[in-house]
């Protein structure tokens, strides 16, 4: 039972014994005053253990929120340090593919030129051509591999040299191309979708050397230079 019903009896016993008597004695007010604080004195306590109860639980639940929160910070940073990982090991085994498509490109430059000038006939020629078109089936599937992860080559034969893209391992000079253009490619390069996956390594023209002025012969018959006599040397 609740202490304000409890308060509410006594109350309403003494209402009750005063409208039979038609009036109350001391010790019957000395009585409900005890009673009543008897009754406040143990709703206080239970209001204090109420509100040390509702305290306590609130620490609780703040525990708990702070918990969960730092739970959830930390399933986010192992996502996360999973994704670069998982981003590296791809970056890796992508980059672990191009020597092995520089391998195939050397192979199918060499076999060709071979062919061209080979000097044999028959089965030696149809068995190295045959070869060559096995290596150019394996080299375009991993041309695909590349592609579907979204790896290109890098463009740079006739290009402006872009620093981004390219690397300058040694100038031309011969003229035959305009200033900064890429004339030769030493290693191709690619790009991912991120970024270059391998720079391109590439020849660049140059204005070509300036070749100091010639001195003029003289004409035969020509009569001596002006300010000069004959017989000076």
């Amino acid at each position: 039972m609740s202490q304000k019903r409890l308060i509410w009896q006594e109350i309403s016993r003494l209402a009750a014994r005063v409208a039979r008597q038609g009036s109350v004695d001391g010790a019957d007010l000395d009585e409900l005053v005890q009673q009543l604080g008897r009754l406040g004195k143990d709703q206080f306590k239970k209001n204090a253990l109420f509100e040390a109860q509702q305290t306590q639980q609130e620490e609780l639940l703040s525990a708990l929120q702070a918990t969960i929160a730092r739970q959830e910070q930390m399933l986010a940073t192992l996502g996360q340090n999973h994704q670069r990982e998982t981003e590296a090991a791809h970056h890796d085994l992508l980059l672990s593919l191009l020597p092995v498509i520089d391998g195939l490109e050397a192979a199918l430059t060499s076999g060709a030129r071979q062919v061209v000038h080979s000097s044999e006939g028959g089965d030696s020629r149809s068995v190295l051509i045959a070869w060559l078109d096995g290596l150019r089936v394996v080299h375009r599937r991993m041309l695909d591999v590349l592609a579907q992860a979204g790896v290109e080559p890098i463009q740079a034969i006739g290009q402006p040299f872009d620093p981004g893209l390219h690397v300058a391992v040694s100038v031309d000079a011969s003229g035959r191309a305009p200033t900064g253009v890429v004339v030769t490619e030493q290693r191709r390069g690619y790009r991912a979708s991120d970024g270059v996956l391998r720079f391109a390594q590439v020849v660049v023209s140059r204005p070509a050397a300036s070749s100091p002025p010639r001195p003029r012969q003289p004409q035969p018959g020509a009569g001596p230079e002006p300010g000069k006599q004959e017989g000076q040397a």
